[in-house]
């Protein structure tokens, strides 16, 4: 096993907004931060934690300008994103194999399974496809809340 593990969007989202599971995800990064753990993810994650941000400021959660503070303030943490272009078959076929709707999810188990390291998620359904199969996938529900 890696010194990394693979974050994926819904994770990551947790970092910027306070909602369920999130002292979960601050606890997971504190712990990687200490570890000396190399937090990563596929560069699509930015993509989707900026259109999640999007969402969220058309909802009037944040305004714009918070928004771009918040995923500059992402991009600046350390996160190593990896490039996708080299995970898009692998992605395809675990979307096949998992029987899912849509392959985004994948790119982060190919990711994961590439570096052989832990996958994170915040993603319950993600992870009840996967687990089984891939069982260095883990959800926020492993975490044991701090609070």
């Amino acid at each position: 096993m890696s010194d990394a593990v693979v974050v994926d969007a819904s994770l990551a989202f947790k970092w910027l907004r306070r909602e369920t599971g999130s002292d979960e995800a601050f606890l997971l990064r504190a712990t990687w931060e200490s570890s000396g753990t190399s937090v990563t993810g596929p560069d699509l994650l930015s993509l989707e934690v900026t259109n999640a941000l999007h969402q969220r400021v058309l909802r009037g959660d944040f305004s714009p300008a918070q928004a771009v503070s918040l995923i500059e303030g992402l991009l600046a943490s350390g996160l190593d994103l990896y490039e996708t272009s080299g995970l898009h078959r692998r992605a395809l076929e675990l979307a096949s194999e998992l029987g899912q709707g849509a392959a985004y999810d994948c790119h982060y188990l190919a990711l994961a399974e590439a570096l052989e390291c832990e996958l994170w998620t915040a993603d319950e359904r993600f992870h009840r496809a996967a687990s089984p199969a891939f069982p260095f996938v883990h959800t926020l529900s492993e975490v044991e809340s701090p609070g």
